[in-house]
């Protein structure tokens, strides 16, 4: 992700146009860049254990979608501004974003309640759904070294948090 980053803002600067027409592009990809970041210190967290309950990974992880969907789309917004990225769009997903990161707060909030149920089905399905669409993609991407790299990516991480809310302790605490 920090390297599909870094290749988006290298593609802004040198769009046709040059930079001049296209700084919102360069905006937009320091908006993904700055997720990837956040992805790799969550990433890390995980890592060294600092995260290590399977309810608060799962809840942690949610948060972190909402909070990049967040940051990418300000910055997206930004760039809408100045260039031709959809700035309604970006509006829509920074509301998306945030209500995604109360959704992660309401996994790992101690409490069990209906609520909790539907969440664990929907996220069961949606995890589902993006890790079928990811594996599939590893193989429709063509010859895009990044984008294969990148399903693999995602279609492990949907799979282990497809696994997580599989786990009875997890299930115990979201009330399934």
């Amino acid at each position: 992700m920090i390297i599909a980053g870094i290749l988006q803002i290298y593609d802004g600067a040198t769009m046709d146009g040059g930079l001049g027409e296209n700084v919102g592009y360069v905006i937009a990809g320091i908006g993904a860049l700055i997720a990837a970041v956040m992805y790799f210190l969550y990433g890390n967290k995980v890592r060294t254990g600092a995260i290590s309950t399977k309810i608060s990974i799962l809840g942690n992880y949610v948060r972190l979608v909402g909070a990049t969907t967040v940051v990418v789309n300000i910055f997206n917004a930004v760039g809408g501004i100045i260039s031709s990225i959809s700035f309604w769009d970006s509006i829509i997903m920074i509301i998306l974003g945030l209500i995604v990161i109360w959704i992660g707060s309401k996994i790992d909030d101690g409490k069990t309640t209906t609520f909790d149920k539907i969440l664990w089905i929907v996220l069961l399905l949606v995890f589902v759904v993006l890790f079928i669409v990811n594996f599939v993609n590893i193989f429709t991407n063509g010859a895009d070294v990044i984008s294969i790299i990148s399903s693999i990516c995602y279609a492990v991480i949907y799979l282990f948090m497809a696994a997580f809310l599989l786990d009875g302790d997890v299930k115990k605490k979201m009330g399934m």
